[in-house]
């Protein structure tokens, strides 16, 4: 064989290893985040869903879509104002999750979080009331309402929620608690069954961040 055959050959022996790791080397990685994310109490759905936010607004009162979510990962909690307990604490930890990022990982960019609170309240937690009510958490919060959206939405969302009479004419809500993740392509990838934990939120925020990028540029 001439010296030239010899070159060629070398060169497909030593290409071969490097193309199975550019090709097998993303799934693996993708492969060891998703476990880490199921350590952590996440439900990832196989693959991720459009959804539809017609008949939303934010507590600007300005339409609620798509463009409210690209390119940032969302944590939403679907709850209601006057919760006296699992509604507070659990957007308390999104606010802390977020401060955490922001002290802890230099390279944080603050629009790629976002706490949302979606009101199964519609009647009693107006816009204007859900605005302050997020403020107390984040000023980068959103609250999300609609009139007769929140019951289809929540469904596709894998949230359950009923309202439960009290005496006299007032109401109260017994509901899931879990925090459902959208992501920047504003699709439902899953949700964070409880307990839930500034720290672990934090986390899950940062192994998720590499799985988009990977996404966006395949």
């Amino acid at each position: 064989m001439k010296p030239f055959g010899y070159v060629i050959l070398i060169a497909l022996f030593s290409l071969g290893p490097l193309l199975f790791l550019l090709k097998y080397l993303p799934n693996l990685e993708e492969s060891r985040a998703k476990e880490k994310l199921e350590e952590m109490g996440v439900v990832l759905l196989d693959s991720p869903v459009d959804i539809d936010f017609s008949g939303f607004i934010d507590h600007r009162k300005r339409p609620f879509g798509r463009k409210n979510l690209e390119g940032k990962w969302t944590f939403a909690y679907f709850g209601f104002t006057r919760c006296p307990d699992f509604c507070p604490t659990t957007m308390f930890v999104l606010g802390k999750a977020e401060q955490s990022l922001n002290k802890g990982a230099p390279e944080f960019n603050p629009d790629a979080f976002q706490g949302a609170l979606f009101t199964i309240d519609p009647t009693r937690d107006l816009p204007e009331d859900l605005g302050p009510y997020v403020a107390t958490f984040s000023e980068r919060f959103v609250g999300v309402w609609s009139d007769r959206g929140i019951d289809g939405l929540a469904r596709k969302l894998d949230t359950v929620f009923e309202k439960v009479p009290l005496s006299g004419d007032g109401y109260m809500f017994d509901h899931t608690s879990n925090i459902v993740i959208l992501g920047p392509d504003a699709r439902y990838y899953g949700y964070i069954r409880r307990p839930h934990k500034p720290e672990q939120i934090a986390e899950i925020f940062k192994t998720l961040q590499p799985m988009a990028e990977a996404k966006l540029n395949s």
